[in-house]
């Protein structure tokens, strides 16, 4: 087990190397957040893994120094879908034809994403008479890709994977857009993992990836960003000096407010100009002493915690009902950290088929399906996928539900 404090054993950046790593936030011990346990063997043992941040000041990378294999994290347990996710869905249907508009793509050229998942981005582009192909190493996901008709190779991404896919595709093919939607920060071979996508670059070729931004995570204090399959936290900065060692260019960033806020990054091989949209997302990005506001968190978690804590314990006590509305990743950190179990919330509903009738992981409490929550009127929700709240809550709202929702991030907040 590595340790982020000087020693002989001291972790190296994942990226560069670079041996003195600055210790940042200390998380504890948490369990994989998508070992989601069927209720029939929740008695069993579950395997627990150190979850702490820290800093490379000769990258400005801020990552894990305990990694997890990809394998693993994104093993057979492994059950998040794209497509349980409404705003997602419609936020990849409007972004693939405002690519294709962009960059001039049209019936026939082909698009590549890797970690496709269920398939959902790429359904996108394939209705607009696309040739497309998935990449996808989880197994359940890929899967319902290839039932919905999306072709899929069924490995991780890596060393000798750019000639498998030249191979899969059609005589003549062009790759015009090559994506990575929220890949880059899970794969535990990332400098393995660039120069595959550089292989399959042609000269128009358009590499774009979207990342949890760093900067949003500091601001809204979103530490259940924080967890074992998010190996690293980029900044746009941290991201240019990645793709930089691997002779990629970002030439244009943008943000938007996905997953609590996100970076999204297009690359292109050899040298371009960058532009002005860039240089304003690294002109935020300077305003913060990343560091230090991470080092700053610890503080202000425990109070959350325990505001949280008296919160659940009071609704209890006086006989009120709570549950929790979200079985995301996030969910984990949070319910591990702050220790909320099955004694204070009765359970988390969910719409993801492959959740339901399981235990969420580490603290157990069950996951049923959310049509639950409107049969029995529960007097309180915790939302969990807080960062969906402006969407979730009129869902719920104009579905029935009639009790109080508790955000419990970045603030403890209860809302009538």
């Amino acid at each position: 087990m590595s340790e982020c404090n000087p020693s002989e054993q001291r972790p190296a950046c994942q990226v560069c190397g670079h041996r003195d790593l600055d210790p940042l936030l200390d998380l504890g011990y948490q369990p994989l957040c998508n070992e989601f346990v069927p209720a029939h063997e929740a008695v069993g043992p579950q395997a627990y893994y150190p979850l702490r941040l820290c800093y490379c000041p000769h990258c400005s990378l801020v990552q894990l120094d305990y990694v997890i294999p990809t394998g693993l994290t994104f093993g057979q347990q492994y059950t998040y879908l794209t497509g349980s996710s409404r705003s997602l869905v419609e936020y990849f249907n409007q972004l693939a034809p405002r690519l294709a508009q962009r960059f001039g793509l049209s019936a026939g050229d082909t698009v590549i994403e890797i970690g496709s998942n269920d398939g959902t981005f790429l359904q996108a582009f394939a209705s607009l008479g696309m040739n497309v192909l998935g990449v996808e190493g989880a197994q359940q996901p890929s899967a319902m890709a290839r039932a919905k008709g999306i072709p899929t190779l069924s490995n991780f991404f890596g060393p000798g994977m750019s000639s498998e896919i030249e191979g899969r595709l059609p005589q003549g093919s062009r790759i015009r857009l090559i994506a990575a939607m929220n890949v880059l920060a899970h794969t535990d071979n990332i400098n393995e993992f660039l120069p595959e996508v550089v292989e399959l670059m042609e000269p128009g070729t358009v590499f774009i990836s979207q990342s949890h931004w760093l900067a949003a995570l500091i601001r809204q204090f979103e530490f259940d960003t924080v967890y074992h399959e998010h190996l690293r936290y980029y900044t746009l900065q941290s991201l240019i000096n990645l793709f930089a060692r691997h002779g990629l260019t970002v030439v244009d960033a943008e943000i938007n407010d996905f997953y609590g806020g996100s970076v999204l990054a297009y690359a292109r091989k050899g040298s371009a100009e960058q532009s002005p949209g860039l240089q304003a997302v690294l002109t935020q990005e300077m305003e913060i002493d990343i560091p230090e506001a991470l080092k700053g968190m610890k503080q202000v978690l425990l109070k959350n915690k325990a505001r949280l804590l008296n919160l659940l314990v009071d609704l209890k006590t006086s006989g009120k009902r709570v549950i929790g509305i979200g079985a995301p990743m996030k969910a984990s950190t949070l319910l591990n950290y702050y220790g909320v179990t099955p004694d204070l919330v009765e359970y988390l509903a969910e719409v993801n088929e492959l959740k339901i009738g399981t235990v969420s992981p580490g603290v157990r409490i069950p996951v049923v399906h959310e049509d639950e929550v409107f049969r029995n009127q529960p007097d309180y929700a915790i939302l969990l996928s807080w960062n969906m709240a402006k969407n979730i809550i009129p869902k719920y709202r104009q579905a029935g539900y009639t009790g109080k929702f508790i955000l419990p991030v970045p603030e403890v907040e209860v809302i009538e």
